[in-house]
């Protein structure tokens, strides 16, 4: 298990938990392999016992889309 604690910063999307799907507030864990969000250790645990193929909600890229002239 790697992860990241991330307090004290919001999302720039209404991002959901990977695991409960609750919306994530001012701090959060974020996995560090598939990127995947949880909204607290509890979600993050359970969600990393479980050898499931799992397809969440992913944050896109600051500029992503958004194209120079």
């Amino acid at each position: 298990m790697r992860c990241v604690v991330v307090n004290g910063a919001r999302l720039k999307a209404g991002a959901l938990c990977a695991h409960c799907g609750n919306k994530i507030g001012d701090s959060y864990i974020r996995d560090i392999g598939s990127r995947m969000i949880y909204c607290d250790f509890r979600c993050y645990g359970i969600a990393a016992e479980k050898p499931v193929l799992a397809c969440g909600y992913r944050v896109p890229a600051l500029n992503a889309g958004v194209r120079s002239s």
